[in-house]
């Protein structure tokens, strides 16, 4: 149904939130992977070419967004031109369970913060 850029883009979009303090705090990255296994690999039925589901496509992409230290603002937008080039793939289910793990993201390491709360409304205005 869905293709490994689709959820590279959304890895986008959720590293955005937890970079948005200019650091990945260790708690978003499980919480991360927590919701994943819980809420995005059920809808999914294709793998990789390693058998992985291809959900978990959003956290190899997250993951390695960290490890590079790549700019809140650039994944942001990297995000945003795939929801604009495919804006099908967007159904209001995918749009719900994409801005709640946003919030789950950025709730886990204190709340969600000032720099997290600009990010989440700006994917929920992209979402739109």
């Amino acid at each position: 149904m869905y293709n490994q850029k689709f959820y590279q883009a959304i890895g986008h979009a959720f590293y955005a939130v937890a970079h948005a303090n200019k650091k990945v705090d260790r708690k978003e990255f499980n919480t991360l992977i927590q919701i994943v296994k819980e809420q995005w690999v059920p809808i999914e039925d294709e793998t990789d070419e390693f058998g992985e589901d291809i959900a978990f496509q959003i956290v190899s992409v997250f993951d390695w967004l960290a490890d590079n230290d790549v700019n809140e603002k650039e994944s942001l937008m990297h995000f945003k031109e795939y929801v604009s080039e495919h804006p099908k793939l967007f159904t209001k289910e995918i749009k719900g369970k994409i801005y709640n793990t946003c919030k789950k993201i950025g709730d886990v390491s204190h709340g969600i913060n000032k720099y997290e709360n600009y990010i989440i409304q700006d994917i929920h205005s992209i979402l739109l």
